[in-house]
């Protein structure tokens, strides 16, 4: 069913208790496909049965007690999650905890996987094991993976934190005691989002499994001691386009409607000092409770834990007059001057006070209508195109491409945006169904085919839930197929894959915008509408002290739209004086200054430098340059500055041999929570050559299916 309403005001309570803070047809193909259903079973029933099929990463709050000579596999119990968040003007530090107690009469090594935000620089790890408390530090990956080995293999409690994603990560725990409860605190520090007079920040709870396309590569692999390396955890076998198909691919459990206690439960609680007085506090999806004391709020739950199935986002606005224009925060690190700048550019006008004209436009709507948006996905997936089509006018110019294991494109090419037309465009959108795969690549290339005719602005506005495999290689495709379109992405559903939204966007040079309530579509369809047919602010530079020597990101000022902010994170080695932002606002120049001198210090701003560079690194890697370049380039800078990145680990290891000689280790699992409002999924198995697909759950179904 839909999900409900649940956009929700913050209950306040100005006396509430301070709180503490601790989630498929010849002969052949027939033949290819009853081959490849089977080999999928296999690959099933081997998960079932535990056998050691790579390392294994799972699903949110999942720990795995896996038998190491077989039999049966006991969950362990997951206590609880708790995140806490400390936001103070642009910047949020965030402690995350998940506790797990070892239940079983052996001992056993943990595995799980969590999401975090694409932006977060991860930059602390701590394992606490009964009483005993292990720090973690950052270091090359294969590095890392070799001090976790080691220490587990000679009985010693170890921990190791690994970036699959920039959105997912991996934990192992090793040597956890019979009756013990492990904790795993990771901490990061991420800039909140500002636009349109809004401040915001979300956490994801879970992960909406991924599609996983390309030819199954079936070649057995073995470990650095020549173990092999095999994952009963993960639905999906490596493929040519996902070598690393198991580490993102979890098992889901459904959800339960009988449960009495919340599945994979999680604490919230916030802090939040926004150096201005606040209009509204507002949470879109959870109760709170809050509490407030002069311009400080604190919040928490307002009915105890909950079940991570929803992402948790938070948004707050300024009282009129308010709002900030520009906010600068600094920090000095090694004798090196980090910043943190925002401007806000002004609504632009044409001369008189009119209204800037809009431009007609060719709109091209790209709508995923997979399995994994089955449920209340598909439904804010329609209800969001079908308010777009609304918006055009006549003189627009649109089109509507729907894919999921095919791609289908309504007219041969853009068309008027008329009665008649725009007619046959709802009655198509209204019959919309979710199923199959998410065949995400010739989509996107069919709708960046073409070039706008001359007087046109480009848009193409793609509607998903990003929940892919192979992120890289659709960056590449909207890097080198953009042209003079521009790419809007809208993440739909509980629990979408905003790594490859926000990024989608970027290399599209467009805006990433997040529905997760069919109660929202109206709201945020309406603000992107505007923003698109508004004015860019362009051309925009920013002219730094005399002197002064300045590395930034994005090194690349990109456009800004309607209520966009500027944000850049700077190293610069003259923090004395003031800085000039110039641009073009429709046509109107505009111009900012700003004083450097005497800014707020702020812990973290150095670190978020080092996250910007780390992902323009790797952005570079997508437009083609070496690896091996990236890679010593985003070693340097992570080793530099203690954070996590696709190169570098968290290791923790502990002195003392802990686990006696002889003794065995064991792991297990917990299922990862589905996502709120999501239907029933399919686990769907790689394309192979034939174009034949592999599709399980618990058996063989003769349906399209994607996770």
């Amino acid at each position: 069913m839909l999900m409900q309403k649940r956009r929700e005001r913050i209950m306040f309570h100005e006396k509430e208790d301070p709180f503490t803070h601790k989630k498929a047809r010849g002969w052949t193909r027939y033949v290819m496909s009853a081959l490849c259903t089977l080999l999928g079973c296999l690959f099933w029933l081997s998960a079932q049965a535990g056998i050691d099929t790579a390392e294994p990463d799972i699903g949110a709050g999942q720990l795995l007690l896996e038998p190491v000579e077989g039999g049966e596999k006991m969950p362990a119990l997951m206590l609880e999650s708790e995140v806490h968040f400390n936001i103070s003007g642009m910047v949020a530090e965030v402690s995350v905890t998940q506790s797990f107690r070892n239940d079983s009469d052996g001992w056993v090594e943990g595995h799980y996987v969590f999401p975090l935000p694409e932006r977060a620089a991860v930059n602390r790890m701590q394992i606490q094991v009964g009483e005993r408390i292990i720090e973690g530090s950052i270091k090359e990956k294969q590095q890392a993976k070799k001090l976790y080995q080691q220490a587990k293999q000679a009985g010693k409690r170890a921990g190791l934190v690994s970036q699959q994603r920039p959105n997912l990560f991996t934990s192992q725990v090793a040597n956890i005691g019979p009756g013990e409860t492990v904790s795993v605190t990771l901490n990061y520090i991420e800039t909140v989002a500002y636009d349109q007079g809004r401040f915001s920040l979300r956490f994801p709870m879970t992960i909406t499994p991924r599609y996983i396309p390309g030819n199954p590569l079936l070649l057995p692999q073995t470990d650095d001691i020549g173990t092999l390396v095999t994952s009963p955890f993960g639905w999906a076998v490596a493929t040519d386009q996902v070598p690393d198909a198991p580490d993102v691919t979890p098992f889901v459990s459904p959800l339960s409607p009988v449960a009495e206690q919340p599945e994979n439960p999680i604490r919230i609680t916030v802090e939040l000092d926004a150096g201005m007085p606040l209009q509204v506090v507002e949470s879109a999806y959870h109760n709170m409770l809050l509490s407030r004391q002069d311009n400080r709020y604190r919040l928490r739950l307002a009915g105890g834990p909950v079940a991570m199935t929803q992402d948790f986002s938070l948004s707050w606005q300024p009282q009129p007059g308010q709002a900030p224009r520009a906010a600068v925060f600094s920090e000095q690190v090694a004798g090196e001057d980090y910043a943190l700048l925002m401007a806000v550019p002004p609504v632009a006008a044409s001369k008189g006070g009119e209204k800037p004209a809009v431009l007609p436009k060719e709109a091209i709507y790209l709508i995923d209508t997979s399995g994994s948006m089955g449920g209340v996905s598909i439904a804010q997936a329609k209800k969001s195109l079908l308010f777009a089509l609304e918006r055009l006018q006549p003189r627009d110019r649109f089109n509507i491409i729907s894919f999921n294991s095919s791609t289908h494109t309504l007219f041969n090419s853009a068309v008027s945006a008329s009665a008649a037309n725009l007619a046959i465009a709802k009655r198509y959108v209204t019959n919309l169904q979710a199923g199959g795969g998410t065949e995400m690549l010739p989509a996107l290339e069919a709708a960046l085919r073409d070039e706008a005719e001359t007087g046109l602005l480009r848009q193409v506005m793609f509607i998903t839930d990003g929940a892919v495999g192979n992120e890289e290689a659709l960056f590449k495709t909207i890097y080198s197929r953009l042209g003079n379109s521009r790419l809007f992405t809208v993440g739909i559903g509980s629990a979408p894959n905003s790594h490859f939204m926000r990024r989608a966007a970027q290399f599209g040079r467009g805006s990433f915008t997040y529905i997760g309530d069919i109660s929202e579509v109206q709201t945020k369809m309406s603000a992107l509408i505007d923003k698109l047919q508004s004015p860019v602010i362009s051309n925009i530079e920013i002219r730094w002290p005399p002197g002064s020597q300045v590395e930034l990101f994005p090194n690349r000022i990109p456009d800004l739209y309607l209520g966009e902010p500027l944000l850049v994170a700077a190293r610069l080695s003259n923090m004395v004086g003031h800085l000039v932002i110039t641009g073009d606002a429709a046509g109107q120049p505009w111009r900012q200054e700003i004083t450097l001198t005497g800014v707020q210090q702020h812990a973290g701003v150095a670190t978020l430098w080092a996250r910007e560079k780390v992902a323009g690194l790797l952005d570079e890697k997508t437009r083609g340059r070496p690896e091996s370049d990236v890679h010593d380039g985003v070693l340097s800078v992570a080793l530099q500055h203690q954070i996590m990145s696709p190169y570098t680990s968290f290791v923790a290891v502990e002195k003392e041999v802990s686990r006696p000689a002889g003794e065995t280790l064991e792991r297990q699992s917990v299922s990862n929570s589905q996502p709120k409002g999501q239907a029933a999924q399919m686990y769907a198995f790689p394309k192979t050559a034939t174009g034949v697909e592999l599709k399980l759950i618990g058996g063989v179904s003769s349906d399209a299916g994607k996770p």
